[in-house]
């Protein structure tokens, strides 16, 4: 999986809480590094924030859509609103979160966007909401 982050301290975050859960993580902090490392192997997802130095979250989206690449992608941003979350899901992203970020509703998210069995979560707070749940937690099916 690859996360792709400006903020060191977050990237690292995100990496630590996936390495966790037993994922394969690399790391970019930049739209550039993230394609660099895309062009060397496929990953199972693409964890972005919206705004990076060079681009955006949602430019490297629609790159691997039109590259026809298999990655699951989760956007997440500081600057949400409904009509981002709008923009990202309809060019391709299987999620959208508003930071901060609640990890459990993260480490979710990252399960359900694999195909992975999900423990039930409590909801998260308010102010971070998930475009495909309503900011609701997800339950087992």
């Amino acid at each position: 999986m690859l996360v792709v982050d400006d903020e060191p301290d977050l990237r690292t975050l995100y990496e630590l809480t996936l390495l966790r859960e037993g994922y394969d993580v690399d790391s970019a902090g930049s739209v550039e590094e993230a394609w660099a490392r895309l062009s060397e192997r496929s990953y199972s997802a693409v964890i972005s924030d919206m705004r990076l130095p060079d681009g955006t979250g949602l430019e490297l989206l629609r790159r691997l859509e039109a590259a026809g690449r298999p990655e699951k992608t989760v956007v997440i941003t500081a600057y949400g609103s409904a009509e981002n979350a709008v923009e990202a899901l309809k060019a391709g992203a299987f999620d959208y979160l508003t930071k901060p970020v609640d990890l459990r509703q993260f480490r979710s998210v990252v399960a359900s966007a694999l195909g992975r069995p999900t423990a039930a979560a409590p909801a998260p707070a308010p102010s971070a909401p998930s475009a495909r749940s309503g900011g609701a937690a997800r339950t087992p099916p």
